[in-house]
C-alpha cells in the first residue's frame, strides 16, 4: 500500500514538472524569436484581465496537460511498451503542432502577408511546440507508465492499411476544408493565397492521416471500434486540436467562435473518416483471437 502511494506521488509530481518544463521552453523559444508579437496588440477580455503572459503560460499548461493525460491514461490501458507509447503518442502531437502552425491566416501572425517571413516564423514556433511536446510525452511515459502486460500481441497496421488510412483521411479533410473556404463557412486566405493554402491543406490532411497511423496500435486492443474511433479522433487529436486553435481566441477578441468552428468541424470529419477506416479498411487481428482461444 504504501509503494503504492510512493508510486502515485511519484508520478504526480513528475507530471507536473514535466508540464511546466515544456511549457517554459516553449514560451521561451516563442519570446527569443525575431519578429516578435506586439502584446499591446492582443484586446481580449482575458489579456485585458490576466495580461498576455498569465494567459500564454495558462494555455500552455493546459495543453501540455491534456497531453500527459490523455498519454497516460490510454497508455496504462494499452499492451505497447511504455517507450512506444510515449514515442508515438509525442510525434503525433508533434507534427499536429508543426504543420498547424503553418496554417495560411496571415491575420492572427505578425505579418500583412504571406511569405518567406511568414513560413520561416510560423516554422520556428511550430518547432517549439513540437520538440517540448515530443520529450514530454517521452519523458513522462519512461517515468510513470509501467510496463506493458503481454496480454495480446501488439496489433499494428500493414503498409496497404496505412496508405488507405492517410489517403481517406487526406481527402475528407481537403473535401471538407474545400467547401468549408468556399463557402465562406472557415475564414482562410485561399481567396488571396489559393495555391499556399490548399497546399497546406492537403499536407495537414497528411499529418491527421500519420496521426491515426502512429497512434492506432496503442489504441488497438480496443474491439470496440466507435469507441477506438473516439479515443483517437475524439478525445485524443481532437480536443488537443481544438485547444490548439483556441490560442490566438484567447488573445485577440471576436475570433474564438471561428476558431472553435473550424476546428471543430475538422474534427467531426476525421472522427467519421476514422469510423470508415476501423470498419472497412483495417482486418481483424486474428492473432488476438487466437490468443484468446489458447
Amino acid at each position: 500500500m504504501v509503494e503504492k502511494v510512493a508510486s502515485v506521488n511519484k508520478a504526480i509530481i513528475v507530471n507536473i514538472l514535466a508540464i511546466i518544463l515544456a511549457a517554459c521552453i516553449t514560451i521561451i523559444v516563442h519570446a527569443v524569436l525575431p519578429a516578435g508579437v506586439n502584446p499591446e496588440n492582443f484586446d481580449s477580455v482575458f489579456v485585458k484581465l490576466f495580461g498576455f503572459p498569465v494567459v500564454a503560460a495558462s494555455y500552455f499548461v493546459l495543453l501540455f496537460t491534456h497531453c500527459v493525460v490523455v498519454m497516460r491514461y490510454f497508455g496504462k490501458q494499452s499492451n505497447v511498451p511504455k517507450l512506444q507509447v510515449g514515442t508515438r503518442f509525442g510525434l503525433a502531437f508533434a507534427i499536429l503542432y508543426f504543420f498547424g502552425m503553418q496554417e495560411v491566416v496571415v491575420e492572427v501572425s505578425p505579418f500583412r502577408e504571406w511569405g518567406f517571413a511568414f513560413v520561416s516564423y510560423q516554422f520556428f514556433m511550430g518547432v517549439g511546440d513540437a520538440i517540448p511536446a515530443l520529450l514530454l510525452c517521452v519523458t513522462v511515459a519512461y517515468f510513470t507508465l509501467g510496463n506493458a502486460k503481454a496480454c495480446l500481441p501488439v496489433q499494428t497496421l500493414s503498409i496497404t492499411e496505412k496508405i488507405k488510412a492517410v489517403a481517406l483521411i487526406t481527402v475528407a479533410f481537403l473535401t471538407e476544408r474545400l467547401i468549408g473556404y468556399e463557402t465562406g463557412i472557415i475564414t482562410s486566405n485561399c481567396n488571396t493565397y489559393p495555391i499556399p493554402c490548399y497546399i497546406w491543406t492537403i499536407l495537414f490532411g497528411i499529418v491527421l492521416g500519420c496521426c491515426y497511423v502512429l497512434l492506432y496500435p496503442v489504441l488497438a486492443k480496443e474491439q470496440n471500434k466507435l469507441l477506438l474511433s473516439i479515443k483517437l479522433a475524439v478525445l485524443t487529436i481532437g480536443v488537443n486540436w481544438i485547444m490548439f486553435n483556441s490560442f490566438m481566441g484567447l488573445i485577440l477578441s471576436g475570433i474564438m467562435s471561428q476558431m472553435l468552428l473550424r476546428s471543430g468541424i475538422d474534427v467531426a470529419i476525421f472522427f467519421l473518416a476514422c469510423i470508415v477506416i476501423s470498419k472497412y479498411f483495417v482486418k481483424p487481428d486474428m492473432r488476438a483471437y487466437e490468443h484468446n482461444l489458447k
